[in-house]
């Protein structure tokens, strides 16, 4: 991400998405997902781009925000709208590609939960698990070393991601940048406001590091779509990608079939939103 002012309509964004409620899984295995759907929705327009060099969003009227026969929430909605201006421009490949990239990673972030909450907790999110089950930490905090550990947008894990790996990944996805640049400009957005907590991530190293990094979007998603999404839900079908153990997981992938059909729906609204 690019450091830049927080613009009107993202203020006015937050303000609308202000209600959520916390999600608190670190795994697709353990539970606790978000809360139901409704029918509110954003109008794109209000929402623009997130604070960076991204297009601003196009005013394509009425959406149809339904996912597998569920409509998304406000606070999901807010969250589509940040991977179609902050995911989908950075990716590689045509539009198409990026398209399907990132609507298989939405899937995932969606069925995890995690998107139940305003988007600074999106931004900021940390849910480690422990031997007495699963917590968020702070955001100075880590993770025990080889527990699930899942943060941001993405709802992807930092185990198996080095900061090596991950700040190579950022020089490609924003060259120009530097990644305390992009470490600043996430923690604001996940509403870090303390400049000792703000200093403390940008400065960072080792795991906190990794997944601050995990958590810019672009990052996050290229991150996870491989590994997590296509390696062990779209080829594999690992146990823990589908169920309905979680509200969340009930509504878009309660089934492989029924996940394919969210994926597809993902990437048709991504397509409306997306420059």
């Amino acid at each position: 991400m690019r450091v830049t002012a927080v613009t009107h309509r993202l203020c006015l964004l937050l303000l609308l998405v202000a209600c959520g409620t916390s999600a608190d899984r670190a795994h697709p295995s353990d539970p606790d997902g978000g809360s139901g759907s409704n029918g509110n929705s954003i109008d794109p327009s209000d929402a623009g781009a997130a604070p960076d060099a991204s297009p601003p969003v196009v005013d394509v009227g009425a959406i149809d925000w339904s996912v597998n026969g569920h409509v998304l929430s406000p606070q999901e909605q807010a969250a589509v709208l940040v991977i179609a201006n902050d995911v989908v421009p950075r990716l590689e490949g045509d539009r198409d590609a990026r398209l399907t990239f990132a609507a298989r990673g939405a899937w995932w972030a969606l069925k995890e939960g995690t998107w139940e909450q305003p988007l600074p907790a999106v931004y900021g999110y940390s849910n480690c698990n422990s031997a007495s089950g699963d917590h968020t930490i702070g955001p100075t905090s880590v993770c025990a070393t080889g527990r699930a550990w899942q943060v941001g947008i993405a709802a992807v894990q930092v185990p198996g991601h080095s900061v090596d790996e991950l700040e190579a990944l950022a020089s490609q996805l924003f060259p120009g940048s530097t990644t305390d640049a992009l470490l600043a400009d996430v923690a604001a957005k996940a509403g870090v406001t303390t400049k000792a907590t703000a200093d403390a991530i940008t400065n960072s190293t080792g795991s906190l590091r990794a997944s601050w990094l995990l958590r810019v979007p672009a990052i996050g998603f290229t991150s996870l779509v491989p590994q997590e999404v296509i390696a062990e839900c779209i080829d594999a079908s690992k146990s823990w990608c589908f169920g309905t153990g979680w509200d969340e997981t009930k509504k878009f992938a309660p089934t492989k079939a029924a996940s394919t059909v969210s994926m597809t729906d993902l990437r048709r609204i991504l397509a409306l939103l997306a420059p």
